[in-house]
């Protein structure tokens, strides 16, 4: 699904300003999607062009007027025409994984090290995604807990994952070392 069919499933909900659909993003399924505001703001356009959304501007004193965003019925349908669309394969982007694909140019103190930032990281994004569902478990519907808690299967075989590979590679590299 592309950020803007993703934009209307979000105002499904409620009517939303950009902030709004970029905090919908982050802290609703920004593990597995995220959308920057450059992605956002042009994608709002476009729809409105398309007629999917209308806008409507709230006067505000002091500060910039608020633009609050609508889903049309044109919209509505065109959502639910991409949600009936085949399912694409999941692109990962993965900053650790890259660097994990070069360690074998790094030394061994700096491969255990990488190693062990990794698994840290995704230990503490385990811990914060676990403290956030617990604050919004109350408000999600059956498939949007099924979504948290894939996400977090996801990030606990990571861990399990690094903390095998991590002994393994530490028998590697103490063999490599005594010549076995």
């Amino acid at each position: 699904m592309d950020v803007k069919a993703i934009i209307l499933g979000f105002l499904n909900y409620k009517e939303m300003s950009g902030y709004d659909i970029k905090q919908f993003f982050s802290n609703s399924i920004g593990f597995f999607y995220d959308a920057s505001y450059g992605a956002i703001y042009p994608a709002l356009r476009k729809l409105e062009q398309d007629g999917y959304v209308t806008k409507r501007e709230i006067l505000q004193s002091g500060k910039p007027n608020k633009i609050m965003y609508s889903i049309t019925e044109k919209g509505k349908e065109y959502f639910h025409q991409e949600m009936d669309t085949d399912l694409q394969a999941p692109v990962l982007r993965s900053d650790m994984l890259v660097r994990m694909f070069f360690s074998g140019l790094r030394t061994e103190e700096e491969q255990s090290e990488l190693l062990e930032t990794s698994l840290q990281f995704q230990k503490k994004m385990y811990a914060d995604m676990n403290r956030t569902l617990a604050k919004a478990e109350a408000d999600l519907d059956p498939y949007q807990k099924l979504c948290w808690e894939y996400s977090l299967n996801q990030l606990e075989a990571a861990i399990n994952f690094i903390e095998k590979k991590k002994d393994e590679l530490k028998t590697v590299n103490v063999s490599q070392a005594v010549g076995v």
